[in-house]
């Protein structure tokens, strides 16, 4: 005797392919699984389109239940079973899901449409948008930008650090959104930075730069030479007093009668290692050099030289005491 063909609501096989059924899903979900092995069958074709579709990143962002609940709503009457196979049901509908979510996609989903963006983990990349501007990503960080600026605006996002060299265009201002900041420019030089206090740091090498806190909508105009700070509903401007805010980029390291404690954490930053100072003397001293991408033995040499200090590296971990002889 033939086994009965039972029919199963195809939101059921989504929640179950979304991992999201509920037990009176998953039960009905068994007792069809259990009622016919062309059920099984249909059901193992189905998960391998879910499974290549899963695999795809753009497609992570669907909604696949909103989705079908909307087409749903927009259709007079469910799906019709009787003209198609099982599987081609079910192949259909995924199809569906899919295809009411590639406008969206196309539209805000970096790497698939408009939009593309370069992420870095332990280097530095350097990236040229199709304005001419050029971008230089800092490690662990992650620019989106569109491939081509359409519209009257260029729109860009980052996280972590950059240092930009907008190409000039006054009909089309250039703006960058990171943190909680937003900075519109026309055409100049300037660093972003995102740092481990939630603060987004802006310095200005030439040009002018408008800093707006998104929070407060609180605006403040920055020249070169100048720097901007955004830390939750606070925004401030200054004279920069960082004469290595941009030495990730450049190499370049400068040190004029600067604290020994804040010249230690510069190299610290800059070579991705910890100093352990055990000398006290030198915490009150001043230091004078510059290191041109130099490498962390010359820098070492420096310090014993002109600190009068003992130093010992053991792999990333420098540690400084009292010279003894």
């Amino acid at each position: 005797m033939k086994e009965k063909k039972q029919h199963i609501n195809e939101q059921i096989l989504v929640s179950i392919l979304n991992q999201k059924a509920s037990e009176d899903e998953l039960k009905t979900f068994q007792k069809w699984m259990n009622a016919n092995p062309e059920n099984k069958e249909s059901f193992k074709k189905m998960q391998k389109i879910w499974e290549k579709s899963k695999k795809i990143e753009v497609f992570n962002q669907i909604d696949v239940e909103a989705d079908w609940k909307s087409v749903k709503a927009k259709s007079n009457s469910s799906v019709t079973t009787r003209k198609l196979s099982v599987f081609m049901r079910y192949a259909a509908s995924i199809i569906i899901l899919l295809s009411l979510s590639y406008i969206f996609l196309y539209q805000t989903t970096p790497g698939f449409g408009k939009l593309a963006q370069q992420k870095t983990e332990m280097q530095k990349e350097e990236v040229l948008l199709a304005d001419g501007t050029q971008v230089y990503l800092n490690k662990k960080s992650k620019l989106v930008y569109p491939n081509q600026f359409d519209s009257k605006i260029r729109n860009v996002k980052l996280e972590g650090e950059a240092y930009f060299q907008v190409k000039k265009n006054p009909s089309k201002p250039f703006i960058i959104t990171s943190g909680n900041a937003i900075i519109k420019v026309l055409g100049t030089a300037f660093n972003v930075r995102n740092d481990e206090n939630g603060r987004t740091i802006v310095t200005v090498n030439s040009g002018k730069v408008s800093l707006t806190n998104q929070k407060t909508k609180k605006l403040v105009y920055l020249t070169k030479g100048e720097k901007g700070i955004i830390h939750d509903s606070v925004i401030s401007e200054s004279v920069n007093d960082e004469a290595n805010f941009d030495a990730w980029k450049t190499g370049v390291l400068r040190f004029r009668k600067t604290p020994l404690p804040l010249v230690l954490k510069y190299i610290e930053n800059y070579y991705g290692i910890k100093i352990t100072n055990k000398c006290e003397r030198i915490n009150t001293l001043n230091f004078n050099s510059t290191f041109n991408n130099e490498g962390i033995d010359n820098v070492i040499t420096e310090l014993e030289l002109q600190l009068n200090v003992k130093t010992v590296k053991r792999g990333k971990h420098l540690i400084i005491s009292e010279r003894t002889n």
